[in-house]
């Protein structure tokens, strides 16, 4: 007895399907048996539907023994699903033993004949000699019309709360080899369970689909060995192509952990839980089943620009245009193929609509009767066609019946309705397909590669429900029909390709649809286009969509030669603004590499662009448009291969455009990884300077050269920086790529202008999200949740420990994760209960975040917080692991957050940038690219940056501030006793006089944190008395080390002084050793990166100011490249700064953050003498006194508080 078995044995079985009738089809297969255990094992009462008794009776008694439940909670009723009349009868059966049906498990369907399209028999005469026993129309019937007459017949027998459950495949949406005919009924299933869902849920019926992938069994090995064969593919090659489709590893029936086929079982649970009311919210859903294939719902784009004619020719082509029934599409349609040139055979379904055609044909125009049931006849028209001018090269296939032949509800259909539009759209289609098939493979001399396209009826003023489901049968149809052709050219059976698409044109209901319709078809046929997506949607409004009544080609044709002959290699320039610029300069006449990581979204974006210079007329296109997929711009190893292939391709490089990045690790800076920072700065700068140095000297050796950085509008603007909570990473990086623009240009001159473009949000696809991912303000408004409930959470521990609780004891109360018990304790510290009880008032009873406290990623990162402040220090959980120590963690299939409240986040965040754009809207990504194209074409501008944001003007902090004032008597007093870190050693000078400086205040210590021992005794010398006051501390290790080590020993300190630990190099582009994208990567570690490190743990310090300082530049020192990183790294700094100051200001400790500056602008102003070397010395001491002595109360003055945080001194 198997496990299940064991645990469900007895009389009554309580379960999850406890008290439902549940009629399951095709229950005496292997996948129905399955199910029909599952549900026995849940206690539902189960109705097994088969055609035959007596295999049907045999496999109910095999369940009711292997589960062992009482023999009158199974039944079999017999019925041909196939046949309305025989599913009626034993539906009333079934309704007649026990009243109602509650789940319905539409699983019973056939294989269909497994042949590639051109084989496939569509009469009971085709099917001798073959291993078939099933004609087209049968397995249509057998598969998707079993599940409508169902559907039909059960509904009224179902109540409130039922659920019917489509068992699709996951194959229907994949070009699976030679199965036309039984993944097209499933594909038409699909929608029409979507369909269904809509009508019955507004009586409480809810209908779902399930998508099985590929089951684990003999079958299915059989089957893919069977298609390896007939693709004449090696052993394995498809089992391999839907393993790499999925993203799941794991482990089944004891074996290692592997991609394999999720098994029966699999489904079978799945089931369960569609039946059951854990699935009471779930109506027009897909459950996949398939180990996470990668397999999209629909393969979609849309039309967003006119169709131009101007450059299509017809001449020497022959099209069909196989109208259905329909005369005036059919007419029109037909004429205008004939306009351009090309000779016409109109074929039509029935003889009335020929013979009305008769008086009405364009010159051009043959018609004739071309019945899709009669492969005979069509094949006969063809070839007279053939006979009189050659072979018909390309195809326009309309539905046999116009729009509003069929209507109303799916679930109401008539039977004569549902069999007409199987037999005239599903079959006729197929049957349609089958014959051109057979005809182009014979067909050896064609003057364009075969082309087929299917228009689907315009909107029919009801929904356009039946043209939904012939829409997706006509997706699945082209999708394999692609992929057999294209086994068919690779095996030398015919020369060349079938390639197909279908216009989707009922989403728009205006006057020009079927001429715009047309010419796109006319584009994609006599063109010689070949767009991937399968359909290719009409917009809703043609006006709006492509902004004008003449072709894009129009408007394009104003930056033609603007940039002619120039080469411009793209990073990230498959999408977004890279995407749109690389377009822009392609019809502006340059030449573009696009690089990219993906090589899909490179090809779908030189194919728009590529096909849209050939529209307007350009010669050569493909030449001038390259891509290079697997570009990752944080290895240096990619970038070097970027650039060589560009010249390999080109010869030259005359722009770098330096857009790809990322988006960073969204997260306050304490909470932030140091190898989430180092990657955002390696991928959004480094790169950047990696990619200048590799093309500065091909740049210099041609004479000219443009370095363009897409920087941001956060990262700032000249002389002023920008703060961006919960985007450290990100501010910075992108603060980075504009001061390294305005640091470096002199050093490029006069060669080479280097500029920066800073747009603010731009509305595009990355804005609103892609691939399932939230857009930018969603996740905005998640964060900013989350975040409020981790400093809630983490200001109560700390004022608690503040108050003299533990914080081991304060955890382990927290880790009951309980906000009623929390709250109702009065052993608690009051913070504890104070902020449970704010978190129980936050509910809205759809989220339980007013429960749980906690979850678990947020329970880490407040480990790790309280672990990086050093408030764990000599208890057990410094080293408890920090992912595991919630007692109780919040529900799965409850929203932890308010969905509500994320949407009103968002929208505050959306509308406060919006309230800051002068010009009211977001630019779009072409709208930036646009401007930038213009940009590139002036030749009088380096070092500067604009900023197409829309007029975006947000709160801002100057970075150039000059050092005014002292700090109060009663600041400094206030430091006596206390004790100062200074982090550094190479400003020993600076850092000597600091130390002074404190020491003069009477601090308690002064502990210098050093890379050496030497250092430090270096910064000693320069310290008069108080110098027994002086403590040393060698980092051995990590940064974060040393510092628990100082907290360990001394305690927290009041002030933190930060300076990088070595010089800068003195070189950049020049010389026999330059300045390389390692070398910069180390620059931006000493100077950034250590900064970072330091301030994401001062951060969580009780009581502290922290100040950072940027590099100084040795006197007389630095013209080679020092004094310009000096600079840059001053300004990319300060977005730091402004950045984690606005952040300290939402945690609980407060702490100051600001900046000095060692280095002016302009070296003229810099020291010129000993004398004034030491007057900037005693100003930095000063300086250090001012932002790092402790700040007023804010109680006690809100504005003299805040004067002093996130400001950046000069001296």
């Amino acid at each position: 007895m198997n496990a299940m078995a064991k645990a469900t044995a007895g009389a009554a079985i309580p379960g999850r399907l406890a008290g439902k009738v549940a009629l399951i089809t095709g229950a005496a297969g292997n996948l129905g048996g399955s199910i029909v255990r599952r549900y026995l094992a849940e206690g539902a009462t189960v109705v097994m539907s088969g055609r035959d008794a007596a295999r049907t009776t045999a496999a109910m008694e095999a369940a009711v023994t292997d589960v062992r439940v009482p023999p009158g909670q199974a039944s079999i009723v017999t019925m041909d699903g196939a046949d309305i009349e025989s599913v009626r009868a034993g539906i009333a059966d079934v309704v007649a033993r026990h009243g109602r049906i509650d789940i319905l498990v539409n699983n019973a369907g056939s294989a269909g004949p497994k042949q590639v399209l051109g084989d496939l028999p569509l009469s009971a005469d085709e099917l001798a000699g073959t291993p078939d026993s099933e004609t087209v129309g049968d397995a249509a019937r057998n598969i998707m019309v079993v599940a409508w007459n169902l559907v039909r017949a059960a509904a009224p027998a179902m109540g409130e709360g039922a659920s019917i459950i489509n068992v699709s495949t996951i194959f229907s949406r994949t070009d699976y080899f030679g199965r036309a005919a039984y993944t097209v009924p499933k594909a038409a299933l699909n929608i029409l369970s979507k369909r269904l869902a809509r009508e019955l849920g507004a009586r409480g019926i809810r209908v779902n689909t399930l998508y099985p992938g590929p089951i684990a069994s003999e079958r299915i090995r059989t089957v893919f060995a069977a298609m390896d064969g007939l693709k004449g593919d090696p052993p394995g090659s498809t089992a391999n192509h839907f393993f790499d489709l999925m993203a799941l590893e794991r482990s089944v029936d004891g074996e290692s952990k592997a991609k394999t086929f999720p098994t029966p079982a699999d489904i079978a649970n799945a089931c369960v839980f569609m039946g059951s009311d854990e699935s009471a919210a779930f109506a027009a859903h897909d459950f996949e089943v398939t180990h996470g294939m990668a397999v999209p719902q629909e393969s979609r784009s849309e039309f967003l620009s006119r169709p131009d004619l101007r450059a299509i020719d017809g001449d020497g082509r022959s099209i069909l245009v196989a109208a259905g029934n329909q005369l005036d599409d059919g007419l029109a349609i037909a004429g205008l193929f004939a306009e351009k040139g090309a000779r016409v055979l109109l074929g039509f379904h029935a003889q009335a609509a020929l013979d009305d055609a008769a008086d009405r044909l364009p010159a051009g125009v043959t018609a004739v009767r071309f019945p899709r049931h009669d492969h005979v006849a069509m094949d006969a028209e063809l070839a007279a066609f053939t006979a009189a001018g050659g072979p018909v090269d390309g195809a326009v296939i309309l539905p046999t019946r116009g729009p509003g032949y069929f209507t109303g509800a799916l679930g109401e259909a008539s039977d004569a309705d549902v069999e007409r539009f199987v037999d005239d759209e599903l079959e006729g289609a197929i049957a349609l397909a089958r014959t051109l098939d057979r005809y182009w493979q014979k067909s050896g001399d064609l003057a364009a590669d075969p082309r087929v396209v299917f228009l689907t009826n315009p909107d029919d003023g009801a929904c356009n429900l039946w043209a939904d489901v012939e829409r997706a049968a006509i997706e699945e149809l082209l999708r394999v029909w692609r992929d057999e052709a294209r086994v068919a050219q690779a095996q030398g059976k015919t020369p060349r390709a079938i390639w197909g698409n279908q216009i989707v044109r009922y989403g728009n209901g205006e006057v020009e649809n079927r001429d715009f319709a047309a010419g796109h078809a006319a584009r994609l046929l006599l063109g010689d286009r070949q767009v991937d997506p399968i359909n290719l949607y009409l917009p809703a409004s043609i006006a709006k969509a492509t902004g004008a009544r003449r072709a894009l080609v129009g408007t394009a044709e104003n930056i033609t030669g603007l940039h002619l002959g120039k080469v411009a290699l793209i990073t990230g320039g498959s999408a977004g603004i890279g995407g749109a610029l690389a377009r822009l300069l392609a019809l502006a006449g340059g030449k573009v590499m696009m690089v990219a990581r993906r090589e899909s979204e490179l090809d779908a974006a030189r194919e728009r662009i590529v096909g849209e210079l050939q529209d307007i007329g350009f010669a050569g296109v493909e030449r001038r448009v390259r891509t290079l997929a697997g570009i990752d711009v944080a290895d240096m190893d990619s970038l070097k291969r970027a650039v060589d292939e560009t010249l390999k391709a080109f010869g030259r490089i005359d722009y770098l455009i330096n857009n790809a990045g990322i988006s960073g690790a969204e997260e306050m800076a304490v909470d932030m990884e140091v190898g989430a920072f180092r990657h955002t700065q390696f991928a959004n700068l480094i790169s950047n300077y990696a990619l200048m140095q590799m093309v500065v000297p091909l740049m210099r050796k041609q004479g000219s050269g443009y370095i363009l950085n897409v920087s941001s509008y956060f990262g700032g603007e000249k002389f002023l920086a920008v703060s961006y909570p919960n985007r450290t990473d990100y501010a910075v990086s992108k603060s980075g790529q504009r001061a390294m623009v305005e640091s470096m240009a002199r050093h490029l001159g006069p060669q080479i202008q280097i500029n920066a473009i800073a747009p603010g949000p731009v509305d595009g696809d990355r804005l609103a999200g892609l691939g399932g991912k939230p857009g930018l303000f969603d996740r905005r408004g998640r964060l900013i949740l989350e975040n409020k409930r981790l400093n809630a959470v983490h200001a109560a521990v700390i004022k608690a420990v503040r108050g003299g609780a533990p914080v081991a004891q304060l955890l382990s109360k927290l880790s009951r994760n309980d906000s009623v018990q929390l709250s109702h304790d009065r052993t608690n510290p009051q913070a504890l209960r104070d902020l449970a009880l704010a978190c129980a008032r936050e509910g809205d009873e759809r989220c339980c975040w007013d429960r749980y406290i906690l979850t678990p990623p947020l329970a880490a990162k407040l480990l790790r917080r309280l672990r990086l402040g050093g408030w764990l220090i000599g208890t057990d959980w410094q080293t408890r692991d920090e992912h595991d120590w919630l007692l109780r963690v919040p529900p799965d299939d409850t929203p932890w957050l308010p969905v509500a409240q994320i949407g009103r986040e968002a929208a505050k965040v959306r509308n406060g940038v919006l309230s800051q754009l002068h010009l009211g809207k977001m630019p779009t990504e072409t709208e930036v690219a646009q401007a930038t194209v213009f940009f590139l074409a002036d030749r009088a501008v380096s070092g500067e940056t604009f900023m197409p944001s829309g007029g975006l003007n947000v709160e801002r902090s100057h970075t150039e501030r000059e050092l005014f004032g002292s700090p109060k008597a009663e600041r400094l007093a206030q430091m006596g006793g206390k004790t100062v870190w200074l982090v550094g050693e190479h400003l020993a000078d600076y850092l000597g006089a600091a130390a002074q400086g404190f020491l003069d205040c009477d601090v308690a210590r002064v502990v210098l944190i050093t890379a050496t021992q030497a250092g430090a005794d270096t910064i000693r010398s320069h310290v008069g008395h108080g110098a027994d006051r002086i403590e040393t501390l060698v980092i051995d290790g990590e940064i974060e080390t040393a510092m628990d080590a100082a907290l360990a020993k001394w305690g927290h300190p009041t002030t933190i002084v930060s300076t990088p630990l070595v010089p800068l190099p003195d070189r950049l582009f020049d010389g026999d050793d330059p300045l390389d994208g390692y070398g910069f990567a180390e620059v931006v570690e000493q100077n950034l990166t250590h900064h970072f490190r330091i301030a994401r743990k001062v951060s969580l310090f009780d009581h502290c100011q922290l100040v950072l300082v940027s590099p100084d530049v040795p006197m007389g020192e630095g013209a080679s490249g020092a004094f310009a990183l000096a600079n840059f790294v001053k300004t990319t700094l300060h977005a730091f700064t402004a950045t984690i100051a606005v952040e300290n200001e939402r945690l609980v400790h407060e702490v100051a953050v600001n900046q000095i500056n060692l280095t002016r602008r302009v070296r003229s102003e810099e020291p010129r003498s000993a004398e004034e070397h030491g007057e900037e010395v005693r100003r930095f001491a000063r300086a250090v006194l001012l932002a790092g002595a402790p700040l007023p109360d804010a109680e006690d003055s809100r504005y003299r508080s805040r004067i002093y945080r996130g400001m950046s001194l000069t001296v």
